[in-house]
């Protein structure tokens, strides 16, 4: 069976699900046909701006959520709050893809066709074999094809939105490595599940003391005996309260800033009282601590050199991989593999330089290229391997011991520290997305906007 796009991790959106595709459906009824037939019309549920949610599209997403959680072992909540929290965030997935497309945000063919591809390719499959299983599931080709569309655009969209806005001063990252557990190399890791009950910007004390008090109601819920996941799904309006609030298991560094000085302070099965943040009301439950050490990991920097063919129209993914088998069994009959770069490798920045990529740290590269890096020892070239951007072979030139490089310590600091910055920011962007839009919910009680 396929696996989803998120278990590839192909798509780098800080953890989120794939997206409902944004059909837009007709407010007016079609005219009936020529024969007076009755036509069955789709039931508007929700209207966001100047688009609607129809109930087909919801209740194919509730379906798709439902069989995701099922998948990850995790409990399906009731209808009704599927219902809710599932409506939830198509609307504000719906507002997102409006604010890209007005502004000017699209994804072309071509790299639609290359990443429709690479997810094939992962699976072990040609793009026709892969949209025959995915066929034979009953997922439609045009709408998996849209929905890869649409994760790219919201990536692209976060990117410019969020992530390429983030700065770290000097400041954050000497308290960062002052802190003490990063400074002794400890690297125990928590499994944390959250609530968050949130705010309005510019929140009224009326609005402030109705979030408290719905916080302190799942509190003590939760304190009569009832099941985090079950509360989370009901009560949160963080985007994983689906999944039950569950953040999965991180080290200190890439815990909520908000909460992760009461996260060391818990013991496991211990829930927090409510926090106040500027985005609501949090409440944390340490689920379990594990790998706890005190001493710092060995870094290893690597410097290898590649070979790049990408893929295209008139270059498949077997045409890429013949020609690198190719030029690896050149190398290895005594050609040089700087000038087989020189000449073929479509990575024109590194070719100039006969591949040479120089020195790189963990991390530095993309996950596919990182582990074949890591897996060969110096002097050996590797089979055809493929990543993201297309089809390598590599070779290890050599590596060095560079622990304690303090340059490299403060990167690291940086990256860590803007990956917690940019989720937060993100979570508060996507809020305030929702909160500018006009939305009216037309199903449940009472519709809102």
């Amino acid at each position: 069976m396929p696996r989803s796009l998120i278990a590839l991790g192909m798509l780098l959106t800080l953890g989120s699900p794939l997206h409902a595709a944004p059909a837009t459906a007709t407010l007016a009824a079609a005219p009936a046909a020529a024969n007076n037939q009755r036509v069955e019309l789709d039931r508007v549920v929700a209207i966001v701006n100047n688009e609607a949610i129809t109930e087909r599209e919801l209740a194919a997403e509730m379906v798709r959520v439902g069989n995701q959680l099922r998948g990850s072992k995790r409990a399906v909540p009731p209808t009704s709050v599927l219902m809710q929290q599932v409506l939830e965030r198509m609307i504000v997935e719906r507002a997102e893809l409006q604010f890209a497309r007005q502004s000017g945000i699209s994804v072309d063919d071509l790299t639609l066709d290359n990443t429709v591809r690479g997810i094939a390719s992962d699976n072990g499959m040609a793009v026709e074999q892969f949209r025959a299983a995915l066929a034979k599931e009953g997922t439609d080709w045009a709408r998996f094809r849209e929905q890869v569309r649409q994760e790219i655009i919201l990536g692209r969209l976060h990117k410019r939105e969020v992530l390429d806005r983030m700065q770290v001063s000097d400041k954050e990252i000497d308290d960062f490595l002052a802190n003490k557990q990063i400074k002794s190399g400890e690297t125990r890791e928590f499994h944390v599940r959250h609530i968050l009950v949130a705010l309005p910007e510019s929140a009224s004390p009326d609005d402030i003391a109705k979030a408290r008090a719905k916080a302190e109601g799942a509190l003590k819920e939760l304190r009569g005996g009832a099941d985090f996941a079950t509360v989370a799904a009901k009560s949160s309006d963080a985007r994983d309260a689906i999944e039950g609030g569950d953040l999965g298991w991180r080290a200190i560094d890439r815990l909520p800033t908000v909460y992760a000085e009461t996260v060391q302070g818990l013991k496991a099965g211990q829930t927090s009282e409510p926090i106040r943040s500027p985005s609501g009301f949090h409440i944390v439950q340490l689920q379990d601590v594990r790998g706890a050490r005190d001493q710092v990991a060995k870094l290893t920097e690597t410097h290898a050199r590649h070979i790049l063919i990408q893929t295209r129209d008139n270059v498949s993914d077997d045409e890429a991989r013949r020609r690198l088998g190719e030029l690896r069994n050149r190398v290895a009959k005594g050609e040089s593999f700087a000038d087989m770069a020189r000449t073929y490798s479509d990575d024109k920045g590194s070719a100039e330089r006969g591949g040479d990529l120089g020195w790189a740290r963990p991390g530095q590269m993309v996950e596919a290229f990182e582990q074949v890096m890591n897996s060969i020892p110096p002097g050996q070239i590797s089979e055809p391997f493929r990543s993201q951007f297309g089809w390598h072979i590599l070779q290890v030139i050599e590596r060095r011991d560079a622990s304690g490089n303090v340059d490299y310590l403060r990167q690291q600091a940086r990256e860590a520290i803007g990956r917690r910055k940019a989720e937060e920011e993100l979570e508060r962007w996507q809020r305030r997305l929702r909160d500018e839009a006009f939305v009216e919910i037309l199903i449940g009680d009472n519709g809102k906007k």
